[in-house]
């Protein structure tokens, strides 16, 4: 069913030796995918991410997730903000983008937390729109608790939960910043809608930046500590949202011609055995697809040294696992 490098990713390190991987990680990986199911989340998906168009950051190999996958390919909108916006603002938060995001008909995408993120998730699912709900950690240490069932709603409702960590990785500091780089990565803009002076939706303001896509802010009363952060961006670039018709003007040509901000492809069924090259010419594997894709990314997204991509290189060619073209190679078609 998976790539042999996804079930092997799966595997902890400290899980068995290293010569008796190949023979546990299957077994591990089955195990992990049934706990995944009793979640209530249904069958999971693997999407390789095919162009995130990011080359300052090593790409991870895959996109794990559940839920209906296809509404990665609608345009979309990233809202996040505060886990803890001002307790006498959270009515108003609510209705301001439960009225916003129905008028604006877009696939709403945010980090599943507490607090602005909970809130455009439930705008959505109360507008009828997709949701995508993306996760610090693994599908099976999806989080807060307490949004175990907004998750199942998500789901239920033709969205998705998805992260790029190995199912079992428990989320920690770094990994919410990479979360937050994925956010950015799958939305045409970003709405920051509260962030105190340190939050980390400003640093997806900042990855929509290097992005070259807009950032949009709700302003916030300048007393407000929770608004701090988020108005603050408006002096740097962002523009003032207050109506829905703003975020469509902010999307602008994006938005007018339906794109989607990151091509994704279903990861192929691979019939190579793990034990049959090494574990850097396995992560080589694992990252080229059957289209043609340039070398620099592939070797980016495999996470490799460049010594150690050129010997899985020329492995892979000489055991006729690949073909090049050019600065370009796919996996051989067989």
């Amino acid at each position: 069913m998976f790539d042999p490098a996804f079930v092997d990713w799966n595997l902890p390190a400290t899980a068995c030796p290293p010569e008796e991987r190949h023979l546990h990680a299957p077994a591990h990986l089955a195990r992990q995918l049934a706990r995944l199911e009793r979640m209530g989340l249904g069958q999971p998906f693997v999407m390789r991410p095919s162009a995130l168009g990011l080359h300052w950051f090593p790409a991870g190999h895959w996109l794990v997730g559940c839920g209906n996958a296809e509404v990665l390919h609608q345009p979309s909108v990233a809202v996040v903000g505060t886990r803890s916006p001002a307790a006498d603002e959270e009515a108003a938060l609510s209705d301001w983008l439960n009225q916003a995001l129905s008028r604006l008909g877009l696939t709403v995408v945010s980090g599943g937390a507490r607090g602005i993120d909970t809130m455009a998730h439930r705008a959505a699912l109360r507008a009828g729109l997709p949701t995508v709900a993306v996760l610090a950690g693994g599908m099976l240490q999806a989080g807060p608790a307490q949004n175990r069932s907004l998750f199942a709603e998500i789901v239920a409702a033709g969205g998705c939960v998805l992260t790029e960590q190995p199912l079992g990785c428990r989320p920690f500091d770094t990994l919410f910043v990479a979360r937050n780089r994925t956010i950015a990565a799958l939305s045409l803009g970003t709405l920051v809608v509260r962030a105190p002076a340190q939050s980390g939706a400003l640093t997806t303001a900042g990855f929509a930046r290097r992005l070259q896509r807009p950032v949009g802010v709700l302003p916030g009363a300048p007393w407000e500590p929770s608004a701090v952060g988020s108005n603050g961006l408006l002096g740097r670039g962002a523009s003032a949202i207050t109506r829905a018709e703003d975020l469509a003007t902010l999307l602008g040509t994006a938005l007018a011609s339906g794109s989607r901000a990151l091509p994704l492809v279903q990861a192929e069924a691979v019939a190579v055995p793990t034990g049959a090259m090494s574990e850097a010419a396995g992560r080589l594997w694992a990252a080229l697809a059957a289209a043609w894709e340039d070398g620099d990314d592939v070797v980016r997204m495999s996470g490799l040294a460049g010594g150690e991509a050129l010997a899985a290189l020329t492995e892979l060619e000489l055991d006729g696992l690949l073909e090049r073209r050019g600065t370009q190679w796919r996996r051989a078609g067989r």
